[in-house]
């Protein structure tokens, strides 16, 4: 298939030619010299340390909870290292608000195990920011589906003891798909060119997000009487019960966890999330009538107040070293397993960019920085705050106020005028990793067509190596969002799916051996040339428009 050559305007012209020709900017330098020693430290195995950095992240510091006693070791972990690089401003910088992040929480221990009719372990994850069973505990198992509290009231004074499990046992299909997956080039194409239906036509759905099992103890169901929800799990904690399970359909040993940081340990009841495969076993051994006990020693500790930070680290530029470039990933994660592709995935090569350029000794005209963001999982709140604190914030809106206001825009505004700090009119570009370990295979542009022609000439020396594409689009759910959000050029690499959204976004499998050694050099020698080349340009990235006043804020993934 061909596509008719066009040139279009005159410093940003390129040539549309053959699939698989990039469309490349005529007048945009690319000092190959420096870019190829980026890739001999980046791309060679006996050179990169990403898999490296990678395991400390995640075998010795992770999980790497937001406010846990964890992330704060990874931080520090995190800070010595990029200072041993020569790295300079090295800190874990405190947040300014600590945008409701009261108490901090860590899994200690964790057992449980059946012992009647069959013995038998179970493998299992608290949620985070619930209470543990102080001590070993035993009791029997009891299905309640019933959300109702009318219809819960046949079981008051029956619960005391019990281990709740809160809904059916899901049905577990096979996996008919591939779990792992990378983007061919069709599909690039289709992502670089989007069809626009004709009015009146209705558009094809687009890929939708993964199902969930309704949290257990969720009033559900249209109808409901008008008036405050019914809260079950309040209710199952009057009763005494000892713990409420819930699952994933997925099955295959395989399930997904989170929490609620705004959680009060004494009014909260202890959440424990199993696999489908024991959940389903308890539920079918209860239905023949056979009564299941279970025992439990599950300890949680609370950390009241735990400060929360941002890493950050940079290479001072040279005759423009108060301009800036930044490279950034979230450095937080859930807790079922050591949060590997999400994020220690987009940390690690971030980190190893900021190594490639300290170690080869690039010439950066402007100052390149790290941000590594903590809360990320709970709304892009590290993010938020450092461009709040660094770049610009939106104050109150005018007019009276209209009662509580509604969760905002990075920086804790609530939709009214920018207020700019100095540093904004010097920020260049924002590239971020945070779609797992797959290769980079291009990038979103956010609506921002100037840059397309200039990334087209800066993924040029990276083609052989997969980098191809470009897409207008933007993507949700990662922190470029907090530096679009305030007319800052932000960026979200395209990466190949791999198994992020099968095995390992936010499930118990997300692991240092779901990481693709391959990709990860990849990706951290990309961003080093992103932030190389856009360090020394001439000019800043080209903006877009900057965003209207009262615009929302977008919440993260």
């Amino acid at each position: 298939m061909t596509r008719r050559s066009v040139v279009l305007g005159f410093a940003a012209a390129f040539i549309v030619a053959f699939v698989g020709f990039p469309l490349r900017a005529a007048d945009e330098p690319i000092d190959y010299v420096s870019i190829n020693r980026i890739k001999d430290q980046g791309l060679n195995s006996a050179n990169s340390q990403v898999m490296e950095i990678a395991s400390w992240l995640t075998d010795v510091h992770g999980p790497r909870l937001s406010g846990s006693p964890n992330i704060q070791k990874a931080g520090e972990w995190a800070v010595a290292e990029m200072k041993k690089w020569g790295l300079v401003n090295v800190a874990l910088e405190p947040w300014d608000n600590n945008r409701n992040f009261t108490r901090g929480w860590s899994n200690d221990k964790f057992y449980l195990a059946s012992v009647s009719p069959q013995a038998f372990p179970i493998p299992g994850t608290p949620s985070a920011w619930t209470p543990g069973t102080n001590g070993l505990v035993r009791g029997e198992a009891i299905l309640v589906t019933e959300t109702a509290e009318s219809d819960l009231q046949k079981y008051a004074g029956k619960l005391k003891g019990k281990f709740v499990l809160g809904a059916a046992p899901p049905d577990v299909a096979a996996w008919w798909t591939p779990p792992a997956t990378r983007y061919t080039m069709d599909e690039l194409d289709r992502r670089e060119t989007p069809v626009t239906p004709e009015f009146g036509v209705t558009p094809p759905g687009g890929r939708g997000g993964r199902g969930a099992q309704p949290a257990a103890g969720r009033q559900g169901g249209a109808g409901a009487a008008p008036g405050p929800p019914f809260n079950r799990n309040a209710f199952f904690l009057k009763e005494g019960v000892v713990a409420i399970f819930s699952t994933s359909a997925r099955g295959h040993g395989t399930y997904t966890i989170g929490g609620n940081r705004a959680n009060d340990p004494a009014t909260t009841l202890p959440a424990i999330t199993i696999p489908a495969e024991q959940y389903g076993q308890i539920a079918r051994t209860l239905a023949k009538g056979i009564p299941v006990t279970l025992e439990a020693d599950v300890k949680n500790t609370f950390h009241p107040n735990p400060t929360m930070f941002n890493v950050v680290g940079e290479i001072r530029g040279s005759d423009k070293a108060d301009e800036l470039v930044m490279l950034g990933a979230h450095f937080d994660s859930w807790h079922s397993s050591t949060g590997a592709t999400d994020n220690a995935a987009g940390s690690a090569a971030m980190m190893e960019a900021m190594r490639i350029l300290a170690v080869t000794k690039v010439p950066l005209r402007r100052t390149v920085r790290i941000g590594l963001w903590n809360g990320e999982e709970q709304g892009l709140n590290g993010s938020a705050e450092y461009v709040a604190r660094h770049f610009a914030s939106r104050g109150a809106p005018p007019g009276p106020p209209a009662g509580a206001a509604a969760g905002g825009a990075p920086g804790g505004g609530r939709g009214g005028p920018f207020e700019l700090k100095p540093a904004h009119a010097g920020f260049s570009a924002y590239f971020n990793i945070d779609n797992g370990t797959g290769a980079i295979r291009g990038v979103y542009l956010q609506q921002n067509d100037a840059v397309a022609p200039i990334f087209r000439a800066w993924m040029e020396p990276f083609r052989t190596i997969g980098m191809t594409h470009l897409t207008i689009s933007n993507t949700g759910g990662t922190d470029h969002q907090s530096f679009d959000a305030v007319g800052l050029p932000g960026f979200q690499f395209i990466q190949d799916g791999v198994e992020y959204n099968s095995l390992t976004h936010h499930y118990n499998l997300d692991s240092w051996e779901r990481l693709q050694p391959d990709d990860m050099r990849k990706n951290a020698t990309i961003a080093a040339a992103f932030a190389f080349l856009a360090a020394n340009r001439e000019e800043k990235l080209p903006r877009k428009p900057m965003p209207a006043a009262g615009g929302r804020g977008r919440g993260g993934q």
